[in-house]
């Protein structure tokens, strides 16, 4: 059987990264992003998969201090607690966490460290 599907290139539609809706956007040169915008902020991502409560937000907390103001933080997490841990402790500390998605089992927090 042949294949007669050409490989046509779909017309740009909206920008798929999942900061779209935010005024902040990951580097476009990423690849586990496509974004249309030119915005150059780097995600640091630390992987807390198997810790439990409190490492994540200890290692969130050590990876966030090492950053520069406006940068972004990903924290990926299985421990169900993270759920209310990491948004409570980026609030006290001063940052936003600008989404939370889950894959599975996992949990993912995108935080923009807005102090110092």
């Amino acid at each position: 059987m042949t294949d007669n599907r050409q490989d046509i290139k779909p017309e740009r539609g909206p920008c798929s990264c999942p900061f779209c809706d935010e005024p902040i956007c990951p580097d476009p040169g990423d690849a586990n992003y496509t974004c249309d915008n030119d915005g150059r902020l780097k995600i640091h991502r630390v992987d807390c998969v198997g810790l439990y409560c409190p490492v994540p937000v200890m290692r969130a907390r050590e990876e966030i201090d090492q950053l520069e103001k406006n940068s972004l933080l990903e924290v990926i997490a299985d421990d169900p607690a993270s759920a209310e841990d990491i948004p409570r402790w980026a609030k006290r500390a001063g940052h936003s966490v600008v989404k939370i998605e889950q894959d599975g089992d996992e949990y993912h927090y995108f935080i923009l460290k807005e102090n110092k």
